[in-house]
């Protein structure tokens, strides 16, 4: 069973390139278009690792990440952020308790890589790989 992915984007044409660079390494992709989608649509999708912008409308990914990491049965959930801003502070990054994150513009094969390398670092417990 492929390993499933949460995409939390609010460009529809960034949303549309992740979900066709993920799906054709073999990966099951779910799309939500903001914070609130993303945290709504958790249990129902049960993802193995989010990759997710930081800057959207409502809720920002550093806020989102956060929000999922303080929850007992998603704290080791990988989340890999995607920032626009040139460097993040290390205070920010830290506060999200995401896994890792890949500045824009950024190279697809490095996309591909950190998500490989997320997935296989962090072992999810049972209940996340039955879907």
């Amino acid at each position: 069973m492929p390993s499933s992915i949460l995409i939390v984007e609010d460009n529809d044409d960034i949303q549309l390139l992740f979900q066709m660079i993920l799906e054709s390494e073999g990966y099951e992709v779910n799309i939500a278009s903001n914070g609130a989608e993303a945290l709504e649509s958790l249990e129902t999708v049960c993802p193995q690792l989010i990759l997710m912008d930081i800057m959207m409308p409502g809720i920002s990914g550093i806020e989102v990440a956060r929000n999922i990491k303080q929850q007992q049965d998603y704290e080791s959930l990988p989340i890999l952020l995607i920032s626009a801003v040139d460097r993040l502070q290390d205070r920010q990054f830290n506060y999200s308790k995401a896994s890792d994150i890949l500045y824009k513009p950024f190279d697809l094969d490095d996309l591909v890589f950190k998500v490989d390398r997320l997935l296989k670092k962090h072992k999810l417990p049972l209940h996340f790989a039955s879907t």
